[in-house]
């Protein structure tokens, strides 16, 4: 909704774009029905067809979610049992995997999906988680204990800064509404800028291409890289007709 985590890959010249549930326009389908685009639950490779053509070819390099916490984190375990029971866990579990299988089938070289302490890794299917962070490692003034899973290079510039405020966001934004839910969610700028910096392809070209390629050595792909080999060249020598 805010487009927080995507920013530093906009400001640098990617094509970004974003998907939210609450922020969407309404299409039509081959059939006639009107679907919302920022739904994951509509995404299909007909939908990126007829809706972006495919991107006209070209990569997605990441993908970014930042799927529902309200049905996983550990923060509303008391109102598990009433979620279970009334289909709202099974909606946000369905929404994980489709988001999953939306990135097996773009395979981009990177991909990260977001969501504080709780039980999305066990209901959604997720691999291990690979990332964690507090906002106050990146130069924000509080903790909010986050976990990222995925294929990403985690090794982020960091800014240590004393959490100052503690864990305030349920203190400042502890309401029910929909407001407030989304001033908790919101990404942390540092760790937006943080995570930009140790995942673009301009500054991680091994990274790039190696994930790109991840059957290929990349020890192998390093030495080219070193050797001032492009990324076009080795896709030209690598990719079939």
């Amino acid at each position: 909704l805010t487009g927080s985590w995507s920013k530093p890959w906009e400001e640098a010249g990617y094509q970004v774009y974003r998907f939210d549930i609450q922020d969407d326009w309404v299409y039509e389908d081959d059939d006639g029905n009107e679907k919302r685009a920022g739904d994951v639950h509509n995404f299909s490779p007909d939908f990126f067809e007829q809706m972006f053509g495919h991107f006209e070819g070209n990569d997605v390099y990441a993908i970014l979610a930042a799927c529902p916490c309200t049905d996983f984190a550990v923060s509303g375990a008391r109102h598990f049992a009433a979620k279970d029971a009334d289909g709202r866990t099974v909606a946000s579990v369905q929404l994980v995997q489709q988001t999953l299988a939306t990135i097996e089938y773009f395979k981009p070289a990177v991909w990260a999906i977001e969501n504080p302490v709780g039980r999305i890794e066990k209901l959604g299917g997720l691999p291990p988680w690979r990332t964690s962070f507090d906002p106050n490692h990146f130069g924000e003034d509080y903790t909010k204990k986050t976990l990222l899973w995925g294929r990403h290079n985690a090794d982020m510039p960091i800014a240590p800064t004393e959490a100052t405020e503690g864990s305030k966001m349920h203190r400042l934004y502890g309401g029910k509404s929909q407001a407030t839910k989304n001033a908790r969610s919101e990404t942390p700028e540092g760790f937006a800028y943080a995570f930009f910096m140790a995942n673009n392809a301009v500054d991680n070209p091994v990274l790039a291409i190696a994930n790109k390629y991840d059957r290929l050595d990349r020890a192998l792909i390093e030495r080219a890289v070193a050797a001032g080999i492009t990324e076009q060249q080795i896709t030209d020598a690598v990719d079939d007709h």
